[in-house]
């Protein structure tokens, strides 16, 4: 499991990354086609929302106390409090990823303001 914590964690990271964000081809290559996002700040995104001409948007994000747990074969989810390094503040933060094709995706993904 510590092989796959590593993959979905590098993964997680990749989103986290402004070029990564803003390229169409590995967004499309990381998000689900049924991806759906509960944003902290109460938006609903679809994969669809993503794929604009900004992309994901720029962040400057770090991820704390990450874990992962196995729901099926295919399907992980994964756990953790992100840091914004602007403002300092933090959220809950849950992710669905899904296995297809030999290819991890980001199914889901939920963020809650931590208090």
């Amino acid at each position: 499991m510590d092989e796959l914590k590593q993959v979905i964690l590098f993964h997680e990271q990749e989103l986290l990354n402004n070029e990564i964000r803003t390229s169409h081809e590995d967004l499309d290559r990381l998000i689900h086609k049924d991806f759906l996002e509960f944003g902290k700040s109460g938006g609903t995104w679809r994969k669809e929302d993503l794929m604009g001409e900004e992309g994901a948007g720029h962040i400057d994000v770090t991820i704390e106390g990450f874990d992962i747990r196995v729901l099926t074969s295919d399907t992980v989810q994964a756990i953790y409090q992100s840091k914004n390094n602007q403002t300092n503040e933090k959220a809950n933060r849950c992710s669905i990823w899904k296995k297809e094709k030999d290819q991890w995706q980001m199914i889901f993904h939920q963020g809650t303001v931590a208090r």
